[in-house]
């Protein structure tokens, strides 16, 4: 059923059976507003829009893997601040002639990611226009912020997951060498999403942390210039095996996959020099903080373009 037969009333009448309320909600979906219980002293906001076309395919995605993965975005804004994710707000633009059950696709993606790390959908907004555009805004708590800011001389930088292949898959689809069904895409369609890496080695041991949404290359800048400080990319190559076949196939080095790939949520994290023995197992280490500015692989400027990630 097309969205002008269905109708606003109904259509936020089937997300509602969709969104599960929790513990904590005093007024949930359906009425003016959502009232919450008091989270703790500090609150962590965060919001992204994702746009039909500009930050989605449709053909290479299904609306649950949309939905999840819009979803993960901004928890992973908010376990990147230190903070634990409780509530989203969930605003849709539609156009007319969209298909309900895609939309009822995205509630239901949006809400598998939001069950499992025990965050409730309390409300949202929808309005007609016409391209398909999501907004979600996560709220979350904390009782002590890492920031971007707090890189010092001497931390040893870390990623929580290794990189790649959302990048791998991006450029598989892309030149028509995979599917949609295809294994090899499915971490650029639902992120392989772990923020209990930074929750189980204690957020209390980082001085700086961030989530990896647009690349490391270009969000380590970001560390390094908020922190006043020289991030120096420096990785174990023999880590990037599992690169290999991937690469070969989109003419891409595994290094390049590996610091270009965006939006797999996991983690940059720097660590204090006598906080190591701390840091897990699997985590990489992909560098050092020094006193200057900007970036560099092996004390050297960067070889190839520093790009910005997108769909």
């Amino acid at each position: 059923m097309k969205m002008r037969d269905f109708g606003e009333a109904a259509l936020v009448s089937a997300f509602s059976e969709i969104y599960h309320s929790h513990p904590g909600i005093e007024v949930g979906i359906g009425d003016d507003a959502a009232v919450v219980a008091p989270l703790s002293p500090l609150q962590i906001v965060t919001t992204d829009m994702a746009s039909d076309g500009v930050h989605f395919n449709r053909q290479w995605s299904t609306g649950r893997d949309i939905g999840a993965k819009i979803a993960i975005a901004n928890l992973a804004d908010i376990y990147a601040m230190g903070g634990i994710p409780k509530y989203l707000l969930v605003a849709i633009a539609i156009p007319a002639d969209e298909e309900v059950e895609f939309l009822l696709e995205i509630a239901r993606g949006i809400e598998e990611i939001a069950s499992d790390y025990g965050v409730a959908v309390i409300g949202g907004d929808v309005i007609a226009s016409t391209v398909l555009t999501i907004s979600i805004t996560a709220i979350g708590s904390a009782t002590s912020l890492r920031l971007r800011s707090g890189a010092k001389a001497g931390d040893i930088v870390y990623v929580t997951r290794a990189p790649g292949k959302s990048l791998g898959g991006l450029l598989l689809l892309s030149q028509g060498k995979a599917s949609s069904n295809s294994p090899e895409v499915r971490v650029f369609q639902r992120p392989d999403f772990h923020p209990e890496d930074l929750i189980d080695s204690g957020l209390e041991n980082f001085s700086a942390l961030m989530d990896v949404s647009d690349g490391l290359l270009a969000d380590l800048p970001k560390i390094a210039q908020a922190s006043g400080v020289q991030i120096d990319i420096d990785i174990d190559e023999s880590r990037l095996t599992f690169l290999k076949d991937i690469s070969g196939e989109v003419a891409m080095t595994p290094l390049e996959l590996f610091l270009k790939s965006g939006e797999e949520h996991s983690f940059i994290v720097c660590v204090p020099p006598d906080e190591v023995s701390k840091v897990s197992t699997h985590w990489i280490r992909i560098g050092t903080v020094s006193s200057g500015q900007g970036i560099t692989l092996g004390r050297k400027p960067i070889p190839f373009p520093v790009e910005s990630w997108h769909w």
